[in-house]
C-alpha cells in the first residue's frame, strides 16, 4: 500500500472517530449551551446574524417560483416526434 493511500485511510478513519465523538458528545453541549443561555439572560435579537434561525420572505418566494417553474414543466404538453 502506497504511503498516499495509508494516509487517505487513516483521515477517513479519524473522520468517522471525529463525527462518532460529534455524536456523543452533542447532546451535552447543548445542554451546557442552553443553561448559560438561560443564566445570562440572552435573548435571541442577541444572535441576531449569528444564527440563521428563520426563512426570509426573500427565500420563500424563490421557493414558490421555483416550485411554480418545476409544476409548469412537468404539465406542460409534450410534442412527439413524428
Amino acid at each position: 500500500m502506497s504511503r498516499v493511500a495509508e494516509l487517505q485511510a487513516q483521515i477517513k478513519q479519524a473522520q468517522a472517530e471525529l463525527d462518532d465523538a460529534k455524536k456523543f458528545e452533542r447532546a451535552d453541549a447543548l445542554k451546557r449551551i442552553k443553561e448559560e443561555i438561560k443564566f445570562y439572560d440572552f435573548k435571541a435579537t442577541d444572535f441576531k446574524g449569528l444564527l440563521k434561525s428563520r426563512v426570509t420572505q426573500k427565500q420563500v418566494d424563490e421557493f414558490l417560483a421555483k416550485k411554480a417553474a418545476d409544476a409548469k414543466k412537468s404539465t406542460s404538453p409534450k410534442k412527439s416526434a413524428k
